[in-house]
């Protein structure tokens, strides 16, 4: 819950900085801007659809798959509550970069805590990694695979219903490049997570 909480709260920091979503959630973003639906309703139809695509994918259902499905309506109501609570209001350029940064730590670091704990993944992730091993291909592969697919359905998605791009981004090339690697410093900086 610690880890979903602070991932969530990364997630709607980079959405509040407007300069891009990160490739997980540009799909959700991208059908929240032309739908009535929040981000976190969005981002529980993702998840949903992420695990419905991993059972078809894989022929089984598993206890650790259905499980998927409340943690991603939890995580689609956690990333609600900080979107109504966070409201930094009309903000220069370079508070927006700052705060997509932080954005992108905090998706990194809950991260981290929740890979750590060993019971599951995101939905999205969970998908991937059963797609890496389904086409035996590695999971770096695959999720490279991954995040250009999501960024490219939601450029589509909003080209086609907006006329414009606005989930995708800068933020979006930065988040892309900087959580990998900051997922890889806090597991290797601080050995506590493993312990919670």
């Amino acid at each position: 819950m610690l880890g979903l909480f602070i991932m969530a709260f990364g997630v709607v920091l980079i959405r509040k900085a407007e300069l891009g979503m990160s490739p997980i959630s540009a799909i959700p973003a991208a059908i929240a801007n032309i739908t009535p639906f929040t981000l976190g309703n969005t981002s529980i139809g993702f998840h949903v659809l992420c695990v419905i695509l991993q059972i078809i994918l894989v022929r089984k259902i598993t206890l650790k798959t259905v499980l998927l499905l409340p943690l991603a309506v939890v995580f689609g109501y956690i990333i609600d509550l900080y979107m109504f609570i966070l409201n930094p209001g009309v903000m220069a350029f370079w508070c927006r970069i700052i705060l997509c940064l932080f954005g992108i730590v905090f998706t990194a670091l809950g991260i981290v805590i929740v890979v750590s704990v060993d019971l599951m993944l995101p939905a999205p992730d969970a998908f991937l990694l059963a797609a890496s091993r389904y086409f035996e291909k590695s999971l770096s592969q695959v999720k490279i695979i991954g995040d250009i697919s999501w960024v490219f359905i939601a450029a589509v998605i909003e080209l086609l219903n907006m006329g414009t791009i606005a989930s995708v981004g800068i933020g979006t090339l930065a988040s892309m490049y900087l959580t990998g690697k900051l997922v890889g410093v806090f597991k290797k900086h601080l050995p506590w997570i493993r312990q919670l």
